[in-house]
Order: structure tokens, then C-alpha cells, then sequence
């Protein structure tokens, strides 16, 4: 089973009780927003305001546009 939230991306060590807390904390406590940068309604932490994929494109040196 894959695991992906717009918080943190792709989750590997799912085996691990303590990553699966933590994966669970983090859906419980993420609110449907819309990205700073791209505009998509995602579900992210309260101080979040970019999601992963936008994130990630700019991490990389890219323009998520």
C-alpha cells in the first residue's frame, strides 16, 4: 500500500508504529486548503500553505507553473 499526503509527500517505513502515528497525527490534524502557488484544493497542515508536488518542483530549481 502506497502512502502519500500534499504535507509530506510519498511515506516509506510504514511497518514502523511510530511513522504510522505520526502519518495518522498528520491526517488528522490537515485542512483543506488551496496552495499558494498552484491553486489546487489540498489537505495540509494548518502552517502549511504550498503542497508537496509545488514543493518538490521548487526544491528541484523548476517553476511549478
Amino acid at each position: 500500500m502506497e502512502y502519500y499526503d500534499e504535507n509530506f509527500g510519498h511515506w516509506e517505513d510504514m511497518d514502523d508504529p511510530d511513522t504510522q502515528q505520526f502519518y495518522r497525527d498528520t491526517q488528522r490534524k490537515s485542512v483543506y486548503k488551496k496552495c499558494s502557488i498552484c491553486g489546487h484544493r489540498v489537505k495540509l497542515l494548518p502552517q502549511y500553505d504550498k503542497c508537496d508536488r509545488c514543493c518538490c518542483i521548487l526544491e528541484a530549481g523548476g517553476d511549478p507553473y
